[in-house]
């Protein structure tokens, strides 16, 4: 989407400034259900943006994102970040100078190797798109992973482990595999008994005089 027509969607006035579009993401982020603070003191400089997004994030926002204010930013969060581990991302939209659109992607893909550096171009990931919205729940249900999780321990009742079984299908079905290969192992002891005529001997110890 074309910086222009994001402003317009996002309803930014007709001479909008940096700060609206660092309002507008903040409102994003707080939409998600993350906190947001803005103007943030920051070993000597002000964060536009601070937020426990990602775990944790500082994040300066500029008008259009060329290769120089890309290296602009990178300095001042790499100022913000020191003493934490916050995640210094620079956001803003793609230059519409498209002679600079290449080295403006080729700056952010060199200062992302360094894992702790983000650059998001607003205006061409979805998730920031106005009217894309994002729910936190779907977010969360999304990426949370299953746990192993045990019922209150009651085992004189057998619905304790019909409660485990379907709380751990998983566990149930290395029980299970264990309790087969030992019937199994039961049963070619047996079978050998009886070809060698020695069943009580296998089965029982022989008897102290």
């Amino acid at each position: 989407m074309l910086p222009s027509q994001f402003a317009e969607v996002a309803g930014f006035p007709l001479r909008w400034q940096e700060r609206d579009l660092q309002q507008y993401l903040g409102e994003r982020l707080t939409e998600r259900g993350f906190q947001v603070q803005f103007e943030a003191p920051a070993n000597g400089g002000r964060a536009d943006i601070v937020s426990n997004w990602q775990g944790g994030a500082i994040a300066e926002v500029k008008k259009y994102l060329d290769r120089d204010t890309i290296y602009q930013a990178v300095g001042q969060l790499n100022l913000y970040g020191l003493n934490n581990t916050h995640k210094l991302v620079v956001m803003g939209f793609l230059t519409p100078d498209a002679s600079s659109q290449p080295s403006a992607l080729k700056t952010a893909s060199m200062v992302e190797q360094n894992p702790r550096i983000q650059v998001v171009f607003v205006n061409t990931v979805s998730e920031w798109l106005p009217g894309n919205r994002i729910a936190p729940s779907r977010v969360v249900q999304f990426f949370s992973l299953p746990k192993l999780s045990l019922p209150k321990l009651d085992l004189g009742s057998w619905r304790w482990w019909f409660r485990v079984a379907k709380a751990n299908p998983m566990l149930m079905v290395i029980v299970a595999t264990l309790l087969s290969v030992m019937v199994s192992q039961i049963k070619r002891e047996l079978n050998y008994c009886q070809q060698t005529n020695q069943v009580w001997s296998c089965l029982f110890s022989p008897p102290i005089n």
